[in-house]
C-alpha cells in the first residue's frame, strides 16, 4: 500500500485518534500569522482585564475620572476579545479551505509517499527517511473510523491507513479483519 496524507487527513485522523496526544501540524505559512495575531490580542485583553481588576481593587473611592477610564478599559476589552474571536474564527475557515484544495496534491506528494505492509510477522512502516517494522505483538488495538484504519501500538504510536487507496470498501474491510487477525494471534 503506498499513500500520501494530505494535511486536511493528517487533521481529521488526528481528531479521530483514539490516544490524547495531539499531532503537531504545521500550518500553511501565512495563515498561521492569524492565529499568532489571535493569540496576542487575547494575551492583551488579558492584561486590560488585569489592571482593570487591580486598579478597582485598589481604589477605595471610584471618583468620575476613575469611572470613565475603567469604562473605556471595559470596552477596550470587549472590543480586543471580539477582534480574537473573529481573527481565530477566520483562521479556522482559511486553513480549512486551503486544506480543501491543497489536499490532492498533498496525497500525490512523492516526497511524504509512505508504504505499509502488512504479513503475518509484522507490520512495515517505510516513509523517505525512515523505516520501521513493528511486530504484531507490540500491537495494541486497531479499529476503523471515518475513512481511516488506525493501527495502535503498545507505545502509543499510530499507523494511519486511509481507507481511499483501497479499490473498494469489501478490501478494506478484508485488510482490517486480516489486522485484527494478526492482533488477536498475538496476543497469546
Amino acid at each position: 500500500m503506498d499513500y500520501s496524507l494530505s494535511v486536511l487527513e493528517r487533521t481529521k485522523a488526528s481528531k479521530l485518534i483514539n490516544d490524547y496526544k495531539k499531532e503537531y501540524l504545521k500550518p500553511y505559512g501565512y495563515i498561521s500569522l492569524i492565529q499568532k495575531a489571535a493569540v496576542s490580542i487575547l494575551a492583551v485583553a488579558v492584561l486590560f482585564n488585569l489592571i482593570t481588576l487591580i486598579q478597582l481593587s485598589l481604589k477605595t473611592a471610584p471618583d468620575g475620572d476613575f469611572m470613565a477610564r475603567t469604562r473605556m478599559f471595559s470596552i477596550a476589552l470587549l472590543v480586543l476579545f471580539g477582534v480574537a474571536l473573529a481573527l481565530l474564527k477566520l483562521y479556522d475557515v482559511m486553513m480549512n479551505n486551503v486544506m480543501q484544495k491543497q489536499q490532492r496534491v498533498e496525497q500525490e506528494d512523492e516526497e511524504s509517499l509512505q508504504k505499509v505492509k502488512l504479513n503475518r510477522f509484522f507490520i512495515e512502516n517505510i516513509t523517505p527517511t525512515a523505516s520501521g517494522k513493528i511486530y504484531w505483538k507490540n500491537v495494541k488495538d486497531s479499529y476503523r473510523k471515518g475513512g481511516f484504519i488506525f493501527i495502535h501500538m503498545k507505545n502509543d504510536n499510530c499507523v494511519v491507513i486511509p481507507e481511499r487507496i483501497f479499490s473498494s470498501a469489501s478490501e478494506a474491510a478484508g485488510v482490517f479483519d486480516f489486522i485484527n487477525v494478526q492482533i488477536a494471534q498475538n496476543k497469546r
